[in-house]
């Protein structure tokens, strides 16, 4: 796993503790544009391809 994939992995973590905590909702929901959530939508997609890819081997 290269240092990018673990970043992406450890960002998007943040995204569940976020959207679990009623402090952090409202937060959140602000960041939640159409471009980031398109981008991290993406971001993750690549993930799990990569995942995938790892585990059919």
């Amino acid at each position: 796993m290269t240092e990018e994939q673990k970043d992406a992995l450890q960002y998007i973590t943040l995204f569940n503790i976020e959207a679990r905590y009623e402090e952090y909702k409202c937060e959140f929901h602000k960041k939640c544009t159409k471009d980031f959530t398109a981008k991290n939508i993406k971001t993750i997609e690549g993930l799990r391809t990569w995942m995938l890819e790892k585990i059919t081997r």
